[in-house]
């Protein structure tokens, strides 16, 4: 897989590369562009634009280029191969420049719906990630990066002897010696624990929450179809499954939570009993916590030039250590 050296929004004529690119790569597919690309959303981690069309609105994206990003868009265009009906249509891909053109997929979900509407959202993408343990070997090859949780404690231990890195750590956050020598300990404790319960590694989208996922409006001609559209998988690997559990597991205990742990696990009974499944959950949080301070911690080299990612990063580590420290 290769990458550039710099995000392409950098660039000093930007998006013109993008729109040329954008041109050509549609009339190729017999459309006609009407306009320019429309800023959906830009920050340090990638572009969307909206570009319209004679054959509906496409969408452009520029993800960034990071230690620990998948090639999304090498990757979407697999995925979309393999799994055509639960992802967004891929139309044309650049790796190198990490671009990626998509169809319209509708609407996604926002995040004031109720929490019980998770549930199904979860119980497809339990399946999805199943279909996906037969494949693993050609996303792989198609830029989706491997992310083994026994990999976690070396690399939480080498970000926490990082100068530049605890330098950034928030002040209020437990950072003692004694308090990361216990977390570790208990985090590799924790892997242990849940890589003896025989879970196979899958797909993760690693950023799994409502506003990824769109109902599938082909369901209303093509009953088959998938009933949702997963999107945005720069932060894809592949991991544990349990991974993709972070923010249900950020949430407040409530009956619609169990409803979405339940319907969840309720897909993984062929590999544990429900007992033993709601136990690989409760060791998954503090695991999926430390995969996620990892991911930020990757992205040490950008977070001063931009806040809300720099918040991101705090919040991961402030949460990976109070959730170990209080297990």
């Amino acid at each position: 897989m290769t990458q550039v050296t710099s995000q392409s929004w950098l660039q000093p004529d930007w998006p013109k590369p993008a729109q040329q690119w954008v041109n050509r790569s549609l009339g190729e597919l017999d459309y006609q562009v009407i306009g320019s690309l429309a800023l959906i959303k830009g920050w340090s981690l990638g572009y969307v634009y909206k570009q319209k069309t004679n054959k509906g609105n496409v969408f452009f994206k520029a993800t960034a280029s990071l230690p620990l990003f998948s090639n999304e868009s090498q990757l979407c265009a697999t995925l979309y191969d393999l799994f055509p009906n639960a992802i967004a249509t891929t139309l044309a891909y650049e790796p190198r420049q990490q671009w990626l053109l998509t169809a319209d997929f509708g609407t996604a979900f926002v995040d004031t719906v109720p929490l019980s509407d998770w549930a199904l959202p979860f119980n497809a993408f339990a399946k999805l990630q199943q279909r996906s343990i037969q494949h693993l070997d050609k996303l792989i090859d198609s830029g989706c990066i491997q992310r083994d949780i026994r990999n976690l404690p070396d690399q939480l231990t080498a970000m926490f002897a990082n100068d530049n890195i605890t330098a950034r750590l928030p002040k209020d956050m437990p950072q003692s010696a004694a308090q990361i020598s216990e977390v570790m300990t208990k985090l590799t404790q924790q892997i242990n624990a849940l890589l003896q319960l025989g879970l196979p590694n899958t797909l993760v989208h690693s950023d799994l929450h409502i506003e990824n996922i769109a109902p599938n409006t082909a369901l209303a001609t093509e009953p088959a179809s998938e009933p949702f559209i997963y999107f945005d998988w720069s932060d894809a690997c592949i991991s544990h499954p349990f991974i993709d559990g972070t923010y249900v597991f950020r949430m407040e205990k409530t009956p619609a939570k169990q409803q979405i742990v339940q319907a969840y696990l309720s897909q993984w009974q062929s590999y544990a009993d429900m007992e033993a499944l709601h136990e690989a959950w409760h060791l998954a949080e503090g695991i999926c916590y430390a995969h996620q301070a990892v991911s930020y911690g990757a992205m040490n080299h950008i977070l001063d030039h931009d806040m809300d990612l720099l918040h991101a990063f705090e919040n991961a580590f402030r949460r990976f250590m109070v959730n170990l420290l209080n297990k």
